[in-house]
């Protein structure tokens, strides 16, 4: 009877981990993938997984990294002087770095890494990384933004993440270790929290990782519908990744 009562209490364990709770995408279509680097294990919730759209600010991990590496920015912290356009958000107009202008989502900043970088170059290096359809044909300054040609899934997202997580993209590591560093937006000993948020086109994103002791799982996060942007998708993401905390401590 005793043995019966392990395995009983065996299984209430089991499936409270397995069967966590959703994310509540309120009155959102959402999907999220989340991959969990420890097990390998694969979730998926909603049905936009495999669809393809425009990866909106998201893409400025990439580009990111294609400026560190193409050396058109000394480091993170070379500032580049605002051009005196004043655009809608307050913060973007004024002086940045890298590590500010992905913090507040400064466009005309990356706009400008891109310009730097070049077409022919920065074709090549979204094609080596494997970056969704990896189409850049569109004006070089908006390929990524709504109605560009550059198009990528929630699944290749996380895919993607994950392979900056663990290093394994074509690129040094001081500038992986660089991109991963400036999307941090929590640390606290032994746990972190890093992503980037993204909206265009009706479409909300939110990407990143969590560490949490010895575990690790990449995330992307998507949401649909009237009112969609980043910093819904970035909540719901928040909620559902506080709630997995609490089940794995």
């Amino acid at each position: 009877m005793c043995r019966i009562k392990q395995l009983f209490l065996f299984f209430l364990i089991m499936t409270a981990s397995t069967f966590a709770s959703e994310p509540d995408f309120g009155k959102f279509d959402g999907t999220a993938v989340i991959l969990d680097l420890n097990t390998s294990a694969k979730t998926v919730y909603g049905i936009h997984a495999d669809e393809r759209v425009n990866p909106c600010s998201t893409f400025k991990i990439l580009n990111s990294m294609i400026a560190l590496d193409s050396g058109v920015v000394r480091d993170e912290n070379e500032t580049i002087a605002w051009d005196g356009v004043v655009r809608e958000y307050p913060v973007w107009n004024r002086d940045h770095t890298m590590r500010s202008a992905i913090g507040v989502s400064a466009v005309w900043f990356y706009q400008e890494l891109a310009r730097r970088v070049g077409a022919k170059r920065m074709a090549q290096m979204v094609s080596l990384a494997y970056y969704g359809n990896g189409d850049t044909s569109r004006t070089l300054t908006d390929f990524w933004l709504g109605g560009g040609s550059l198009l990528i899934s929630p699944a290749e997202e996380a895919v993607f993440v994950k392979s900056l997580v663990e290093e394994k993209l074509p690129f040094s590591k001081r500038t992986m270790k660089t991109a991963k560093d400036i999307i941090i937006l929590q640390k606290d000993g032994q746990s972190a929290l890093a992503g980037k948020t993204g909206s265009c086109g009706g479409i909300g994103w939110f990407v990143g990782f969590v560490e949490r002791r010895e575990e690790t799982q990449v995330f992307a996060f998507q949401i649909r519908g009237d009112g969609a942007n980043g910093t819904e998708a970035k909540k719901i993401a928040l909620e559902y990744l506080k709630n997995e905390g609490r089940q794995h401590p």
